[in-house]
């Protein structure tokens, strides 16, 4: 069965009154009773759009067994709207194929796209050592492991594809600017654009659906594991000592402030257009994705605690 609409539905899709069918991975799972002592099930399903408690009133041993922590079942219920909040009353469960990394986010472009998009911007760099050191980190083989890592754990670019996204968003960004301004630097502005986040490839981490801090991420954070792994490169590639620095240096100061995590603040144009640039698409994402998250009626979204704003979706 599909729902209404022909096609199995995602849980940011939910509204009150349909009838679905899910594709939902088992979060939490707690046999609990009914006023009469009978049991039920009580579970948090899960897929990459967000959260849904629900219930399973025709409890069976076979049922609980099959709803074990971590696997992905299709499910079919009524939604409901209950203590404020939707409700998913589960008339089956069904076992799946499917496992938590079918059903991960994912960028709004194909992977194709974004792989080809950063090979095609590494080969404009015409520096010969700033290309050397972006075909260290972007190589084809680099790429199918890239490709994999959220550019954010949750405000901005948290999907797969999400750290490629939103780099090679960065670097177009810059381009722009170099045609408003010529004599910056083309090539390192590409580089320090597509390396700025490099460190996030080492402090986020797929946990099933959720996107996790590694240790290293906790540790260290993404600036300083970036500049250890461009460090690295730059040494490796014998790269010449003030080229690296600056680009060094924009990886360290892409935050702009030490309020907001930059080691320095930006010291040359290229690092100020980078911070700039990292900024607006940051805050571009967060802003689109939390409209779309958003299931309020009205214009306007919940209230936002990072942007500290409500946003209006008219």
């Amino acid at each position: 069965m599909k729902d209404e609409g022909g096609r199995r539905k995602r849980i940011s899709e939910f509204a009150e009154g349909q009838r679905v069918s899910s594709l939902l991975l088992v979060e939490r799972k707690e046999v609990l009773s009914k006023r009469d002592g009978s049991p039920y099930l009580s579970l948090a399903l899960r897929d990459g759009t967000g959260m849904v408690e629900a219930r399973l009133w025709e409890f069976t041993p076979d049922l609980e067994a099959l709803a074990q922590e971590g696997r992905v079942l299709l499910v079919e219920g009524d939604v409901k709207f209950y203590n404020g909040r939707l409700q998913l009353v589960l008339s089956s469960m069904k076992p799946s194929e499917f496992s938590a990394r079918d059903l991960r986010p994912h960028a709004p472009v194909p992977m194709e796209e974004l792989t080809k998009g950063v090979l095609q911007m590494v080969e404009e760099v015409g520096d010969p050592d700033y290309q050397a050191v972006l075909k260290f980190f972007f190589s084809p083989r680099e790429l199918e492991e890239l490709v994999e890592v959220p550019g954010g754990k949750r405000v901005h670019h948290a999907y797969v594809g999400g750290l490629l996204h939103h780099l090679l968003s960065v670097a177009r960004a810059c381009l722009e600017m170099v045609s408003l301004y010529p004599r910056l630097d083309r090539d390192l502005l590409i580089a320090g654009a597509l390396l700025h986040d490099i460190g996030k490839a080492k402090e986020l981490a797929w946990e099933g659906l959720s996107i996790e801090y590694t240790d290293e991420g906790r540790f260290l954070g993404h600036v300083a594991l970036g500049l250890e792994m461009v460090g690295n490169a730059l040494e490796a590639l014998e790269v010449p000592r003030l080229k690296g620095e600056k680009l060094l240096h924009i990886i360290a100061s892409h935050h702009g402030e030490p309020d907001q995590g930059a080691l320095k603040r930006p010291k040359i144009p290229e690092a100020l257009v980078v911070y700039y640039m990292d900024q607006m698409d940051a805050k571009v994402s967060g802003f689109l994705s939390f409209v779309e998250r958003d299931d309020r009626e009205g214009n306007w979204t919940a209230y936002h605690r990072v942007f500290q704003r409500y946003i209006y979706k008219g």
